[in-house]
């Protein structure tokens, strides 16, 4: 027996041990990141998408222990076909990527945004996970939306009240990466298909930016 293990040895046939699982990356927020291919545009990765389409910042603030513990992410939307809801346990995270807050603007409830994120942000820096934020772009007038249009007539600048000082706040956080979204989209129309949600190059922007923080 000893003289086979030597021989496979010699031979290059080395015995290997198993590698444990490589904690994931995790994309965690609403629609914008779950309606993004992670396998198309991070091959070989394996990030998890936990995008929860039409979540508010309060909403993912609920769930997010359960993400962190591996003891559940979520995807998608309930009846939808495309993005269908699935929940699966998974190997607890080391790194958190957010993006979050459009949908308390749309939804007319707003609530505080900056305190969930700054909340999911020490809740997940306190088991020791690297949190990146993302900041909101702005929503782009290029692609009329009725949906998205607040009520009256009121311009789509009209957002901008909330979401600037949320990106002010999102810089200004301790114990945070953050992702600046909202210059990289600047000027770009081509960067989303309906003024929020990405095109195929916008999300490719969005990788590059992101890669150089995971």
């Amino acid at each position: 027996m000893l003289a086979l293990l030597l021989f496979l040895v010699g031979c290059g046939g080395a015995i290997h041990q198993p590698q444990p699982t490589q904690p994931p990356v995790v994309f965690f927020g609403d629609s914008i990141f779950g309606a993004w291919d992670l396998e198309g545009y991070f091959p070989g990765k394996a990030y998890v998408n936990g995008g929860m389409f039409g979540y508010r910042t309060d909403q993912l603030k609920t769930i997010l222990p359960d993400v962190l513990s591996g003891n559940s992410i979520c995807h998608g939307l309930d009846g939808n076909a495309t993005f269908p809801l699935t929940c699966a346990p998974m190997t607890p995270p080391r790194t958190i990527v957010i993006m979050a807050g459009w949908n308390n603007f749309f939804q007319g409830n707003s609530g505080n945004p900056s305190d969930d994120l700054q909340s999911m942000e020490a809740t997940a820096n306190a088991k020791g996970v690297k949190v990146i934020i993302c900041t909101l772009y702005a929503y782009d007038p290029a692609h009329p939306a009725p949906w998205m249009v607040p009520s009256g007539n009121a311009p789509v600048t009209f957002y901008d009240m909330w979401r600037t000082p949320l990106n002010n706040n999102i810089g200004r956080m301790h114990g945070v990466t953050f992702v600046d979204f909202s210059t990289l989209f600047a000027g770009h129309s081509e960067y989303t298909v309906d003024g929020i949600h990405p095109s195929d190059t916008g999300y490719a922007q969005m990788r590059d930016l992101i890669n150089q923080t995971l």
